[in-house]
């Protein structure tokens, strides 16, 4: 209900200035199921576009799709993320919020593998991001997002009623041809808890 508001209420004025963008993702992470740790790399892109209403509280609508690879470096797990996701929410000169749909295939590793197993399927995530514009070139972002997917393998009861939990806080640098993310995930998943440190960066 509080999303279709924020809808109604975006859509009633004016949309202003789109920049459209396509940027390469790499990042390495390490991570700790279950008390067993790894380091998975991750590369691939993201295409997106934003547009800014023009009046206050100046909404922000946010649409993006991104197609990334994971590799367990030393686990020799393979993965993949694929996402299409539509976002909305106010844009202030201090804070930034967003929250949406997320539709997503993923999975990754083996039944047999080395770190864990996450088998494939489609699922539906509701994301919420918080930013705190610290200054021009650092913010600081906070993500809690639950998720739903539609391979029972894959449901978390431990999150109930969704299937899977991500809650993650960042540091994020950006100049005029780099983005910098350092920071830290928990995700809730039938695999376990997923812990992870992020080190992130795109041109």
């Amino acid at each position: 209900m509080i999303a279709a508001l924020l809808v109604v209420s975006a859509f009633a004025g004016e949309w202003r200035d789109p920049k459209p963008y396509v940027f390469p993702v790499v990042n390495v992470s390490l991570v700790n199921v279950n008390g067993q740790s790894s380091a998975q790399a991750a590369a691939g892109a993201q295409v997106g576009v934003r547009v800014r209403y023009s009046d206050s509280p100046h909404w922000l609508s946010h649409t993006r799709t991104s197609v990334v690879g994971v590799y367990g470096l030393n686990t020799g797990g393979l993965g993949a993320d694929l996402r299409l996701g539509s976002f909305i929410g106010p844009d202030g000169k201090l804070v930034q919020y967003q929250v949406g749909p997320d539709v997503w295939v993923q999975g990754y590793g083996s039944r047999d593998g080395r770190d864990y197993w996450l088998p494939w399927t489609p699922g539906l995530d509701l994301r919420n991001l918080v930013t705190l514009k610290l200054a021009r070139e650092f913010q600081l972002v906070g993500e809690a997002t639950p998720g739903f997917v539609f391979d029972d393998r894959r449901r978390a009861d431990s999150v109930a009623p969704f299937h899977q939990l991500t809650l993650a806080g960042m540091g994020v640098i950006r100049t005029n041809f780099l983005r910098l993310t350092v920071g830290y995930s928990r995700q809730y998943t039938a695999a376990g808890t997923i812990d992870g440190l992020i080190l992130s960066g795109a041109l």
